[in-house]
């Protein structure tokens, strides 16, 4: 069987093209099922840029070609590039099969309101992990909403970048730019805490899988050889989850070190961490771990069930610094609960990691309430929710007050954060 994945586009209504790095899932799926015996190619149609009209001409134009069946990865982000993407195709006459999956059609099935993609005109609807049953959904063609099976970390194999387009030295990177040409890469999966804003239904609130140091060692030798001289190691907490996380991780970084790789990662900010850990990642590599402060105001964490406190901030950036790893640090403006003194406290905050060098680098983004979140049901009980717009970066736009902020002034917060020791 012939099996196409596609990455949908966003770029003809959000105005952005986003090239950092490509998503995961897709080529970690072709992998799956080209070993089922299947042949499976890649795209991403956002890097390409490609608009759905686009991809329905080609399809009008060479039916000949057509795929057996086809698969999309669903974002919250990109859900009207997919149902554009398949009204295209399904306008180009093609009626074969096409099944959906990825976060946003998790959330919907965690939330009951899988219906709601019934006018998508997709065939199939697979929530959650699916390595372990996606070649049987492809194969069998099932309808409607299908509970995807997790697959055993050991057992999941590395992406098929062979049969990706583009391929990884073609995209841009996530910042911060430690090395280029940037690939990705995963390394463990899952992620145990409570934070209300989290929009990961497929991997949150699930302890964390580590994939054996040998696998994740192919994987970052086969980016090498592709070219690639610097990695993003996109797991949700790769470090700052205490001893057993922190063995593992050391481990992972004996067998990658001679590789000659740099990379990044994203960690928690912990009283848990501890100079060695840091300082194997180090020589293996690590250059910069992105850390999810969000705010330094313990009161603020704690209405966001964030499970980290001030002192732990602080604990965690000295300890990185001090073993010569760069802190990118994650802030948000508009959380919950979050007033102007809050700000204050954040922006003085942030002005002291500035010039003590334990900030080199740093995101402000508006919190957003986003669907399937603790955040949004909250927001819409308590009366004060507004859908955040299609158009434009998202969680980049003030575009809504919360009882605590105008929309004024947490744009004015996000500007004074981006601005602060620049």
């Amino acid at each position: 069987m012939r099996v196409e994945l596609y990455n949908a586009p966003v770029h003809h209504y959000s105005g952005v093209n986003y090239r950092m790095n490509p998503p995961l899932s897709l080529p970690i799926l072709s992998s799956v099922l080209n070993g089922a015996g299947h042949k499976t190619r890649v795209w991403d149609l956002e890097a390409l840029q490609v608009t759905p009209k686009t991809l329905g001409e080609q399809y009008a134009a060479a039916p000949d070609k057509w795929p057996d069946s086809v698969g999309f990865t669903v974002t919250t982000h990109n859900a009207r590039g997919v149902r554009e993407s398949i009204a295209a195709l399904r306008g180009a006459g093609y009626a074969r099969y096409i099944a959906l999956g990825g976060p946003h059609v998790t959330m919907l099935a965690n939330e009951g309101q899988a219906d709601e993609l019934i006018g998508w005109q997709a065939d199939a609807w697979v929530a959650g992990e699916c390595e372990g049953n996606v070649a049987d959904v492809f194969e069998r063609q099932p309808k409607g909403l299908i509970q995807g099976e997790a697959m055993p970390i050991a057992d999941i194999p590395g992406p098929d970048w062979a049969r990706h387009t583009p391929k990884p030295i073609e995209y841009y990177g996530n910042l911060p730019k430690i090395g280029h040409p940037e690939g990705i890469a995963m390394w463990s999966r899952g992620c145990p805490h409570e934070c209300i804003f989290c929009a990961n239904p497929v991997f949150a609130h699930q302890r964390i899988r580590f994939r054996p140091p040998g696998a994740i060692y192919q994987d970052m030798a086969a980016l090498a050889d592709l070219g690639v001289e610097s990695v993003f190691v996109y797991d949700d907490e790769l470090v700052g989850q205490g001893r057993q996380q922190h063995e593992w991780l050391i481990g992972v970084c004996e067998w990658v070190r001679d590789l000659g790789l740099t990379w990044k990662c994203q960690g928690r900010c912990t009283e848990r961490m501890t100079v060695e850990v840091l300082e194997h990642m180090y020589r293996a590599g690590c250059r910069a771990i992105m850390w999810g402060v969000e705010s330094f105001s313990d009161k603020v964490l704690a209405a966001m069930d964030k499970g980290t406190t001030e002192a732990d901030i602080w604990h965690t950036l000295k300890l990185a610094h001090s073993v010569g790893i760069k802190n990118w640090l994650f802030l948000m403006v508009g959380n919950y609960g979050e007033t102007p003194a809050d700000l204050q406290h954040t922006e003085r905050q942030l002005a002291k990691a500035v010039h003590e060098d334990l900030a080199q680098y740093r995101q402000v983004t508006v919190c957003s309430p986003v669907r399937g979140t603790e955040l949004y049901r909250r927001a819409f009980v308590e009366g004060w929710l507004v859908e955040q717009p299609e158009t434009g970066p998202q969680m980049a736009q003030a575009y809504a007050p919360t009882p605590w902020l105008s929309a004024r002034e947490i744009g004015h917060w996000k500007a004074r954060l981006e601005g602060v020791g620049l």
